[in-house]
């Protein structure tokens, strides 16, 4: 498998850790950021494929991180994970360039599945 670098952003170390767990159980190269601003200080030293962003963050919240993330790195594809789901939040994520919208508890094979879809998608258009 060709790695590609994963960021999971998530306040809730029990969520990142878990996700980050099952990713790279997966054979993915992961990295984990709790707040808004160290994702966005991680995603500009470093090149990720996806991005799986939690909605509500200490600070900057998960659609403005997605807003910055697509100004400065449009090729990054991401994917926004909520507990607390709305028809609006799903359309402005989607509108802002999400790739999808999944409500918690995300299933592990769901998140793993959709990541590989997404990649393979970015691939045969590359």
């Amino acid at each position: 498998m060709k790695k590609h670098p994963v960021l999971i952003v998530d306040d809730e170390p029990i969520v990142r850790e878990s996700i980050r767990d099952w990713l790279k159980d997966a054979g993915y190269e992961v990295a984990t950021a709790e707040t808004g601003e160290e994702a966005l200080e991680m995603i500009e030293r470093e090149n990720f494929s996806v991005v799986v962003l939690d909605v509500r963050l200490p600070g900057k919240t998960g659609l403005a991180v997605l807003r910055e993330l697509k100004a400065a790195k449009p090729q990054i594809k991401s994917i926004i994970i909520t507990a607390y789901p709305s028809v609006e939040l799903a359309v402005e994520a989607m509108k802002l360039g999400a790739v999808d919208y999944l409500i918690k508890p995300v299933a592990p094979d769901d998140l793993e599945r959709l990541i590989r879809q997404t990649l393979s998608k970015c691939e045969s258009q590359a």
